[in-house]
């Protein structure tokens, strides 16, 4: 079994997104031993966020493309909805609990629109498109 070392790690992480299991397959070794080691080597672990923060940052990129080229936004908008990074972020669904007297709970998702994305990028369209 390969041991993990900081310097190994580094060459495995390059172009995963972060993703663990891609990562342990490049040292061949189990996704719970990178966790372990993730835990264990803080420095590592910064390293490994940065890593993940990139795939974030072209998935935000590509909605910005895809609403101002393409107008065409399901793969990006896909990652930032049903990730924690991109709740974490500020996407995604936002459970709302409302309880009126006795009538039951009702909840409410609610999504961030096409518009929201945009103004999250900064994007602004020209009236005419």
């Amino acid at each position: 079994m390969t041991r993990i070392t900081k310097k190994n790690f580094k060459e495995a992480l390059k172009n995963t997104g972060g993703n663990q299991s891609r990562i342990a397959e490049k040292l061949e070794v189990s996704r719970q031993a990178v966790s372990l080691f993730l835990q264990r080597n803080l420095d590592m672990k910064l390293l490994h966020e940065e890593e993940n923060d990139l795939l974030y940052d072209m998935a935000e990129d590509n909605v910005a493309i895809d609403v101002m080229v393409h107008k065409d936004t399901d793969e990006s908008k896909w990652l930032l909805l049903n990730s924690k990074k991109g709740r974490a972020r500020g996407y995604g669904q936002k459970t709302e609990i409302e309880h009126v007297g006795d009538v039951p709970i009702t909840i409410n998702l609610i999504t961030k629109s096409n518009e929201e994305i945009k103004k999250a990028k900064g994007v602004i369209e020209n009236a005419s498109s």
